[in-house]
């Protein structure tokens, strides 16, 4: 449930393409005919546009509306795999052969090792030249085009985020009233807060009704875990020493707190992640940490129930909302740049390209502009405090760049630590610790 471009888990990012079947509005096409900038005259004006399978519905919209404003130009919408090792080789080899697309779909935890591979373009000198018309680096919300610097070239930026993708808190209020609870959540809780009515919940129910949904649902959600290490001081990985922290004495502490969750705050620990009973749309649980994608469906799904959702809490006066995000970036080999440029140009504009993602994907535009401006906000509830996704996406911490495959080894290793803990009474401090030498290793040999 974590977005309308939801994961199954955090490789999976590419399950992200669960998509809004809205129909194309044509008024897009005419706020974007005026063609200012980058998206003015090009020499070459056709462009092949690739992205995932699941997306691929999604991107032909975007395509669709791009041509329809510029009747001359011609964007040809590819797709390959919803698999993310299959999907880094296919651009790997198609650069070897010369047989990239202008441009394609990227993804946080994919964009270092693309960039890497000297598959993606430095868009830096072309954001400085003015190839995005008035937008430029500094327009976008620095954290998540953080996530398109490559860890041995910071200064370099190989793709631009699409959606400002973060978290928030869902609640509720007939679960709470039927547990006769009526502390809603507020923007100023702390995690103490939330633990302490979800267990409120819990008691006056008899635990008929959930607290709140797990946060650590196996371990592997780093868009959960990463923000609340951070919040206590800690890190999931710091580039300047090239280690993971996740053993450490301030990230053991985020550990304690998500897993203190289970039998109080929340329902026992169950391997059957997927129990409808311990999920939010069962109507059975009173809160759950989920991102603003998760809202249509919820609408669709729980119409007699009175829910909203609220900022995050923090910890020692820290947000701990994460986020993530995909992208689009130009290939380093293509032909048609300046005609790649021109579709970024209309793409990441808050009333052409972005007001179509707003509509078609459910975006939040990953600029401070689209934030304050964009269509995203003007659904009707619930739920009716969906503005607080704009706050949530300005102070959200991001799912941390790591070397290579190294994430992949982090998620598995997470994942066995939270098991040794819960199922087989192994302390926190050897579970993660065990598990914080496991992804170092995995780092060290990236390294070499």
């Amino acid at each position: 449930m974590m977005s309308q471009q939801a994961r199954k888990t955090r490789k999976a990012l590419f399950g992200l393409a669960v998509v809004a079947t809205l129909p194309l509005f044509a008024a897009c096409g005419g706020s974007a005919g005026t063609g200012e900038g980058a998206a003015g005259e090009v020499e070459d004006s056709s462009i092949i546009l690739n992205t995932i399978t699941g997306l691929e519905p999604q991107f032909q919209q975007y395509a669709d509306a791009y041509m329809e404003a510029f009747p001359d130009r011609k964007v040809e919408v590819r797709s390959t795999t919803d698999d993310a090792a299959e999907y880094a080789q296919g651009l790997a080899t198609a650069r070897l052969s010369g047989e990239l697309p202008d441009v394609f779909f990227n993804v946080d935890f994919l964009a270092d090792t693309l960039a890497t591979n000297n598959v993606t373009l430095d868009l830096t000198e072309g954001l400085k030249d003015g190839k995005l018309g008035d937008l430029d680096a500094d327009s976008f919300l620095p954290q998540f085009v953080g996530q398109y610097r490559p860890i041995d070239n910071p200064d370099a930026i190989t793709g631009l985020p699409v959606s400002a993708d973060s978290v928030g808190l869902y609640y509720n209020k007939t679960a709470f009233e039927k547990a006769g609870v009526t502390e809603y959540p507020e923007a100023d809780w702390t995690w103490d807060d939330m633990y302490r009515v979800a267990e409120e919940i819990q008691t006056n129910s008899g635990g008929s009704i959930t607290g709140l949904a797990a946060p650590l649902k196996d371990g592997s959600e780093q868009i959960v875990f990463g923000p609340v290490i951070e919040a206590f001081g800690g890190s999931v990985y710091d580039p300047e020493t090239n280690k993971s922290g996740i053993g450490q004495p301030e990230a053991l502490k985020a550990w304690e707190l998500l897993l203190s969750a289970y039998g109080t705050a929340s329902g026992p620990y169950t391997t059957t992640t997927d129990d409808p009973s311990l999920k939010f749309d069962s109507g059975n649980v009173a809160m759950a940490i989920a991102s603003r994608g998760a809202a249509p469906g919820l609408k669709e799904t729980m119409p007699d129930d009175n829910w909203d959702v609220q900022v995050l809490p923090t910890i020692d006066g820290n947000s701990t909302a994460g986020g993530g995000s995909y992208g689009l970036s130009i290939a380093q080999t293509s032909e048609n740049q300046d005609a790649a440029w021109a579709f970024l140009s209309w793409f990441y504009d808050t009333d052409a390209g972005m007001k179509v993602a707003q509509e078609v994907g459910g975006v939040i535009p990953p600029t401070d502009d689209g934030i304050d401006n964009g269509t995203w906000k003007d659904g009707t509830p619930p739920p009716a405090n969906i503005e607080i996704f704009g706050e949530s996406a300005r102070t959200a911490v991001l799912l941390t760049q790591m070397p290579g495959s190294s994430s992949s080894t982090l998620t598995e290793a997470t994942k066995k630590a939270t098991q040794e803990v819960l199922l087989n009474g192994k302390s926190i401090e050897e579970a993660f610790g065990e598990a914080e030498q496991t992804v170092n290793d995995a780092i060290e040999k990236q390294s070499k």
